[in-house]
């Protein structure tokens, strides 16, 4: 017997990952790709402004242009989906409701499910912006860079009004610290609070604060607007199958559809700041003759893992030129000699996260 959860708690499981998202705020649903896995948008060109001419005879307003278009594919690519099984017998010998099911399952939506659409979302968002800006991020500079990367926005012509600021922890607190022109959590009233994580406002656009595993490597705020980026959730279903065939218990199953996409023509209303070089904790293992395996965990997320080995090797700083690193495979194997060092490089073939130098071990 399969039970839709969907259907069995009305709209709760759709509240639920509402409510979790930070991301909502800014992003939109203006795209729609009904049956179809790509949508082709069109964007509409204008017309050069020309100087009216009373005695131009038939061409007055000037020399009469064919309107051109523009168009941006957008294909979704994201679909993911978990499976769990609880044994009957396991359920019996635990705890009361510690095997339940449908808990199993709300905990996997808010655990797993949630953050793995903000995460997906925030780096799409990072990615595409029109400004990026890197730099170390400080007490001092920490506003000063947000109204810079804010003005980016305002100097291409965007809404001021409903601009939001996906903002790193770390990065909040520095901006605590300016008592003058960050508003803090204690002192919005709440009927201003309109946003979930809100926690202020800085240079009029409401801050959200994001926990850092959100957000990609090196990135301390993205600045946006909702008109940028439709994010189409396509399919999202989440089943419990009691005692299915070969199973005695409960199977429980999930498929979750969905993207983002930021509209070519509105790429310059999204601002990223990387302020905060990650961290890559680097390990290698000796692999076959003259080989090693990389074993990369920490803040990884966000770009392309690359690595660099030589008798000299030094750690790139934030933001360096590092298109000239060597990608690392899936299998993480290797070859190399001497010293090793691995960083995660963006879109723009910058290092936004690194590791420390070590010495290279490989088969013999």
């Amino acid at each position: 017997m399969a039970i839709n959860l969907a259907e069995k708690y009305s709209s709760q499981v759709d509240e639920v990952i509402r409510k979790g998202l930070l991301s909502t705020a800014g992003v939109n649903n203006e795209v729609s790709f009904g049956n179809a896995q790509t949508v082709t948008v069109f964007s509409m060109d204008t017309a050069p402004l020309n100087d009216y001419n009373p005695e131009g005879g038939m061409q007055r307003y000037g020399t009469p242009v064919e309107l051109q278009d523009t168009t941006q594919e957008m294909k979704m690519t994201q679909q993911k989906a978990f499976t769990f099984t609880i044994d009957k017998t396991f359920e019996a010998d635990s705890p009361e409701g510690v095997r339940n099911a449908g808990k199993a399952l709300q905990r996997q939506i808010e655990q797993v499910i949630i953050p793995e659409i903000d995460r997906y979302r925030f780096e799409k968002l990072s990615e595409k912006a029109g400004t990026k800006n890197y730099g170390t991020l400080t007490a001092e500079n920490a506003y000063t860079s947000f109204v810079t990367a804010n003005t980016a926005i305002t100097d291409e012509e965007f809404p001021v009004e409903n601009r939001v600021a996906f903002c790193s922890n770390s990065f909040i607190e520095l901006l605590k610290q300016d008592t003058v022109h960050f508003t803090k959590a204690t002192e919005i009233a709440q009927d201003r609070i309109i946003f979930k994580g809100m926690v202020g406002d800085c240079d009029g656009v409401a801050v959200i604060a994001v926990p850092k595993r959100r957000l990609p490597a090196g990135v301390s705020f993205i600045i946006t607007h909702p008109m940028c980026a439709p994010a189409p959730v396509k399919l999202q279903e989440y089943k419990i199958h009691r005692d299915p065939p070969g199973i005695a218990g409960h199977l429980v199953e999930g498929l979750l559809y969905h993207d983002i996409f930021v509209f070519d023509k509105k790429k310059n209303a999204v601002s990223v700041q990387y302020g905060n070089l990650g961290s890559v904790s680097l390990a290698m293992e000796a692999g076959e003759s003259g080989k090693g395996v990389l074993k990369l965990s920490g803040d990884i997320t966000g770009g392309t893992p690359v690595y660099k080995a030589g008798s000299s090797v030094t750690a790139p700083a934030l933001g360096d030129d590092i298109s000239s690193w060597t990608e690392i495979p899936a299998d993480g194997v290797i070859s190399a000699s001497g010293k090793v060092c691995v960083a995660i490089r963006n879109t723009d073939g910058k290092c936004v996260s690194v590791s420390e130098v070590i010495t290279a071990v490989t088969g013999a």
